[in-house]
């Protein structure tokens, strides 16, 4: 049934069915306790009965016992309280006389002495049932007392309810205990489900609001989130939707940032490819078609044209496949000992003719001793030649550019500044990006294939260290690195 798909209304069933099982299990032990308590208290409160019975037909019997001799007395005790049956037992427990309503007849001539012994040992104050004549298997309270019949030993056994007494109680018991059973079990069924099925919705209105937090999140609701109280299961499973959802959604974000980084980067090589190419076909075209009118310096300028093209073309591809193993870690730092310093020196100055062709002073400062440092030189050597390769690019002549070395506990600090127009505050967070080229403020005229600082990032992550880009206000910029020693 549809009805019974909820979880709600499934538990609310069983919850249901369990209260109607329990509630009438509660009935039946409830009415067998009743019943074995109103034996108890009868017994208990009549126990003396007997010895009264005994007392009187002792005077009777102690030449003997003669049924017609206590006839009148019975009698008279069956009219002062006709609801007991009262007999006559012998030693042995067979009946020699029972005095009844004349229309009740007996099953058994015998009776069990063990709970009259019983009850005889504990004074009756101990509640104990025993054989009922009338019936075949039946027990009953009693009383008993012993009674000395001549020379033999008997007992007065009186059963404390008769038959026609228990027909009328059973009735009225049966009816009362319906009434007020019933009565009690339909209150309690009432105010435990009422209660019961509260607390069960105020639980599944959780489960019920997860649900559809999930359905919704499955539709595309990536914002989709769960309120979450408590610091029970529920909740806990509520926190950890909230944390999977969120990490679904940064994934989602990563994944829109690298599809739009991969088209930039389709764009990028496309227009970085181009233009050599576009080049190289170009004056080739023109020596194809003008080969015979062209003078041999004009010859000469086109093909070293082309070759420079062609060089421009090789570095860039060069610079893709390096960039390209550098990020997924197909190539491990040979590491080496080697003194810093020295190699930055090296750096500098096989940059320097550039710098001074460009009207630049380039300067390197360090302190005096330096530890020797752990990595692999030619990768180092990469970092500090494209960031310095980046700094002149971007400097204008008279202008500055200073690499400086200090040590900061157990790393390296390197540190390239340049005096230029320095980096715009959004163009910061993409510096390090494949193509990436700050057009504002870097110029777009600027030679490079926009992967320098990204290859310089990815060796400096590979070998434990961190790199970052700033440009204080009314300065250039500046590059700082940190490696481990």
């Amino acid at each position: 049934m549809r009805l019974f798909r909820s979880f709600y209304a499934r538990l609310s069933l069983i919850f249901f069915l369990l209260l109607l099982i329990l509630g009438a299990g509660s009935l039946v032990i409830a009415f067998s306790a009743a019943g074995h308590l109103f034996d108890e208290v009868e017994q208990l409160l009549n126990s003396e009965y007997s010895s009264s019975i005994a007392s009187e037909l002792q005077p009777l019997v102690s030449e003997g016992f003669t049924k017609e001799g206590i006839q009148d007395a019975i009698h008279y005790m069956m009219v002062l309280n006709p609801m007991v049956e009262i007999y006559l037992v012998d030693g042995d427990g067979a009946i020699l006389a029972y005095f009844t309503h004349p229309e009740e007849q007996i099953r058994r001539w015998s009776i069990d002495l063990a709970p009259v012994k019983e009850f005889l040992a504990g004074e009756g104050r101990a509640p104990v049932l025993g054989d009922d004549p009338r019936t075949g298997d039946r027990r009953k309270p009693f009383s008993v007392a012993p009674l000395r019949m001549g020379g033999q030993e008997g007992y007065v056994y009186v059963i404390l309810r008769g038959e026609s007494y228990d027909r009328s109680l059973r009735a009225l018991r049966s009816s009362y205990y319906l009434r007020t059973g019933l009565s009690t079990f339909l209150f309690a069924l009432l105010a435990t489900l009422l209660v019961g099925l509260s607390l069960f919705f105020l639980l599944t209105r959780r489960l019920h609001q997860l649900s559809s937090a999930v359905r919704a999140f499955e539709q595309g609701e990536l914002e989709r989130r769960i309120q979450v109280r408590g610091s029970d299961e529920l909740g806990a499973l509520g926190r950890a939707f909230n944390d999977m959802a969120a990490s679904i959604e940064a994934g989602m974000e990563k994944l829109k940032l690298a599809e739009r980084q991969r088209s930039d980067l389709i764009a990028g090589i496309s227009h970085d490819l181009r233009s050599p190419l576009t080049s190289i076909r170009g004056h080739l075209e023109t020596l194809l078609l003008k080969g015979s009118s062209l003078n041999e310096a004009e010859g000469r300028r086109f093909l070293e044209t082309s070759l420079k093209n062609v060089d421009s073309f090789q570095r860039l591809v060069e610079e893709l496949f390096e960039l390209a193993k550098l990020e997924t870690r197909q190539v491990q730092p040979a590491r080496e000992r080697f003194q810093f310093a020295e190699l930055a020196q090296d750096v500098v100055l096989k940059l320097k003719d550039r710098a001074d062709a460009a009207g630049i002073a380039l300067v390197l400062e360090h302190p005096p001793e330096l530890p020797p440092m752990d990595a692999d030189i030619g990768m180092i050597e990469r970092v500090l030649t494209n960031l310095i390769e980046n700094a002149l690019s971007h400097t204008p002549a008279d202008g500055r550019v200073e690499l400086s070395i200090a040590r900061r506990d157990r790393m390296l600090r390197i540190t390239v500044s340049d005096s230029g127009g320095g980096i715009a505050a959004s163009d910061l967070p993409h510096i390090f990006e494949r193509f990436y080229r700050a057009d504002k403020s870097r110029g777009r005229g600027n030679a490079g294939s926009g992967l320098g600082l990204a290859i310089a990032r990815e060796i400096v992550e590979l070998h434990g260290g961190c790199i970052e880009a700033s440009s204080p206000p009314g300065s250039g910029a500046v590059f700082k690195v940190d490696l481990p020693l």
